[in-house]
């Protein structure tokens, strides 16, 4: 298992969610323009912070959308928002928080811990750090970077007197439904029951992916299947 807290870069589109996310993991992982709406998929890396496991997840622009890529990369977004440890809410500090960020807020499910940060400082000319709950930084040039990782170390839970890794515990829930559809799997396998078997399948993968990050169905079915030989 990749051990690890789930962040989530949530924000308007061309807030530097993708920026970001290069930051912090110190490769080109997502591809960067200044067109809005460049990100239409979740974009998944794992990094570590000082030897401290993180799982980061870069999403679309939030916004209404008519075009049925971006709404679907969009719908996407706020699933992945919604199994999220940690939510990440980028604000281009040049534009200040606004309506569209506050509309995110609102949506956002009841208990879920939000870190808001305030990116393109570069641009804006506000000083890097952290003033009244938010981080100001800039990804390009990596001023106030240091201050984020920081903080994300204390949100992980590493340096408490417990040092309690909250997301184990998801990960453990995670994999008892998974245990428990891929259970009702094998019953149905026996039956030869297929659009039942399916959807267990479906269960047991959405379950994993909080867990692993994404895989197929064809992947999932095919390692199901490689040890059976099912007839017609």
């Amino acid at each position: 298992l990749r051990e690890g807290m789930t962040l989530v870069i949530a924000g308007r589109p061309n807030a530097g969610k993708s920026s970001l996310l290069n930051a912090l993991a110190g490769t080109e992982a997502a591809i960067v323009t200044d067109i809005a709406g460049t990100t239409r998929d979740l974009l998944r890396e794992h990094i570590q912070i000082d030897g401290m496991p993180l799982h980061v997840i870069d999403t679309a622009g939030l916004r209404e959308s008519t075009d049925p890529v971006e709404a679907e990369g969009i719908r996407r977004a706020w699933q992945a928002i919604e199994q999220a440890d940690l939510v990440l809410l980028l604000v281009d500090d040049q534009l200040g928080r606004g309506a569209e960020e506050q509309a995110i807020l609102d949506r956002l499910p009841q208990g879920l811990e939000v870190l808001e940060v305030h990116n393109k400082i570069d641009l804006s000319g506000h000083a890097p750090g952290e003033a009244e709950g938010c981080i100001y930084l800039s990804a390009r040039t990596g001023a106030g970077l240091d201050v984020l990782r920081r903080t994300l170390k204390q949100r992980m839970g590493y340096e408490g007197a417990s040092g309690v890794f909250s997301a184990r515990r998801r990960h453990l829930a995670a994999l008892e439904q998974a245990a428990g559809h891929l259970e009702q799997a094998a019953l149905h396998l026996a039956h030869r029951d297929g659009e039942l078997l399916a959807e267990e399948l479906r269960q047991a993968q959405q379950a994993l992916e909080e867990i692993t990050g994404r895989f197929t169905a064809d992947d999932l079915l095919g390692e199901i299947f490689s040890s059976f030989c099912i007839g017609k």
